[in-house]
């Protein structure tokens, strides 16, 4: 059951400092690119698609995310983000105390840092280099791109 790995894969792939309450394979496809209400970066390959999110264990208690969409690209992180802030010149880029994880996102507070678990509510694109693992599924990748958006009936009616 390679998909069931892969997707076990991906999960690993968010970050360490948020546990998961539980996640159905129901949701979870590998096509349906479509539904994805935000830029998705050209030349990239759709690993994951939680249609209807996942649910992420925080020291509040449960969060439901938005819908997520994972991909790989042969683009380095830095192409990649640039992409993003033109593509999406409103939102907010911030980058964790490492440097290595981005997070560009809607809206942003005073207190809000790399993947706070308010942020699995909230429009955001997270860029992060691929590791050895990741980049098995397209080779020569160099980034991850993890896409939480909203449903196509709240993205609002500017579409078409």
């Amino acid at each position: 059951m390679p998909f069931i790995r892969l997707f076990t894969l991906c999960l690993l792939a968010l970050a360490a400092s948020v546990t998961y309450a539980h996640s159905t394979l129901s949701d979870i496809t590998e096509g349906d690119e479509e539904k994805v209400t935000l830029p998705v970066i050209p030349e990239s390959k759709l690993l994951i698609h939680a249609t209807e999110g996942i649910d992420v264990s925080s020291t509040s208690g449960p969060v439901q995310s938005l819908p997520l969409a994972i991909f790989l690209t042969r683009k380095s992180p830095e192409e990649v983000t640039a992409w993003y802030q033109q593509a999406l010149p409103d939102y907010t880029t911030i980058t964790d105390t490492t440097g290595e994880q981005i997070q560009i996102l809607q809206t942003v507070g005073p207190d809000t840092s790399v993947d706070d678990p308010d942020t699995y509510q909230t429009p955001n694109i997270r860029i992060r280099p691929a590791d050895t693992r990741m980049a098995t599924h397209l080779k020569g990748a160099e980034t991850v791109v993890q896409i939480f958006y909203p449903p196509a009936s709240e993205a609002g009616s500017d579409e078409d």
